[in-house]
């Protein structure tokens, strides 16, 4: 049984969190409870053993600073996610307590999602599908595909006309988008920008090499000097993630 706290001394908050929660968790074959506190005290003189701690952390009666370090001593395995609208706060909760993630007031369902499956240990992209509205060769919409986002190699925007290619395996299709809310709704599915209009899948990468970037399948990509850094950095995050789930 995976056994989740919520603590915020914000009720509508602290409601809103648990239903969508609650939702995410509803979509996995997996025994949960979740519990609900107002107060940080409440929460500590609880003696059911702790697997999530979702805590926020501006709260009048105990910072949840405070209240993660004492729920480590309790349990040193808790994983720890902080909710919060004070990025100042962020640094202090790396040092301090080593948490997990965090989360920015108003909580986005997608962001949670994606920290707790990787607590749950399990694969994002294999359980996550998007619908796209595909074009055919004369640029008509003709209909719509669902497709596993691990499977997909990389995004190539075709900026003339607005749309951009999906490059898998084995097909190619085309959509409508514009780049930039491509990117911010795949980013926390682990796709970063490796040069001016491409969007490739992490995952999928075998091996970077100066400014070139290979893929399982072979296939080569460049990488943007200018974009070198941030990109081999987003790489290293999405190893270590990896390596956690391992």
């Amino acid at each position: 049984m995976l056994e989740v706290a919520i603590c915020d001394d914000d009720k509508e908050d602290l409601d809103k969190a648990a239903l969508m929660l609650d939702k995410i968790l509803s979509e996995y074959q997996v025994q949960y409870q979740i519990r609900s506190f107002l107060s940080a005290n409440e929460l500590l003189n609880n003696n059911d053993k702790i697997d999530i701690g979702i805590l926020d952390i501006s709260m009048e009666e105990l910072g949840g600073i405070t209240l993660g370090r004492k729920l480590k001593e309790k349990n040193h395995d808790i994983k720890i996610i902080y909710i919060t609208s004070y990025e100042e706060y962020m640094a202090q909760a790396i040092n301090k307590v080593h948490a997990f993630s965090f989360l920015c007031k108003p909580i986005n369902e997608e962001e949670m999602k994606t920290q707790i499956m990787e607590i749950l240990g399990q694969e994002k992209c294999p359980e996550i599908e998007k619908e796209f509205e595909i074009l055919d060769e004369s640029g008509t919409k003709a209909g719509c595909v669902r497709l596993k986002l691990n499977e997909i190699l990389y995004f190539e925007y075709i900026k003339r006309s607005r749309k951009a290619a999906i490059i898998l395996e084995d097909c190619r299709y085309e959509c409508e988008c514009t780049f930039e809310n491509l990117v911010e709704e795949l980013q926390p599915y682990d796709f970063a920008v490796n040069h001016r209009g491409c969007l490739v899948n992490l995952r999928h990468i075998e091996k970077i090499q100066g400014f070139h970037i290979y893929l399982d399948n072979g296939k080569e990509l460049s990488l943007a000097q200018k974009r070198s850094s941030d990109f081999r950095e987003e790489m290293n995050k999405f190893l270590q993630k990896t390596q956690r789930r391992e």
